[in-house]
């Protein structure tokens, strides 16, 4: 059997399930050399690691403490996966990973500005997207932009 981007992309994903985010990256480095183009796919899923990775991470720094996450700069992996292809254009699925990331860190203006952006490129959010911007404006007490977003749900 000859390796292709799908089986690739499984074994990224596999790593990253475990934590393994080192060994995912050298797969993914293995499948740039041997001249097979990562996808949409590919890099959402590496991406998704690294961002469970860093919010693993920053949670752990705080255990026993009563703060939340502190924010974190997500603008490193969104120019890493623009770098990984300049085709490479993000889907659905790949804004909400770092909307989802954003609200998790407390980088709410920055989830809106991903979710903004989207809708501007012609992309309809799913409903992932939408719980993850819910939730987290029902966490932070913020009943206008709930009403809002529903709003938008139902207008669909």
């Amino acid at each position: 059997m000859t390796p292709d981007v799908i089986s690739y992309t499984m074994m990224i994903n596999g790593y990253c399930r475990v934590n393994c985010l080192r060994q995912a990256r050298v797969i993914f480095n293995d499948m740039k050399e041997r001249g097979i183009k990562p996808d949409v796919i590919t890099c959402t899923v590496l991406l998704n690691g690294r961002l469970k990775e860093n919010l693993k991470r920053a949670r752990s720094l705080q255990c026993g403490k009563e703060r939340e996450v502190e924010k974190i700069d997500h603008s490193p992996f969104w120019n890493e996966l623009n770098d990984m292809g300049k085709e490479i254009e993000p889907d659905v699925y790949c804004y909400t990973v770092l909307i989802d990331s954003h609200c998790k860190t407390n980088n709410f203006q920055d989830a809106i500005d991903l979710y903004d952006e989207m809708i501007a490129r012609g992309l309809q959010p799913d409903i992932v997207t939408y719980t993850a911007l819910l939730s987290s404006c029902w966490g932070r007490g913020d009943g206008y932009r709930v009403i809002t977003l529903v709003d938008e749900i139902l207008k669909g």
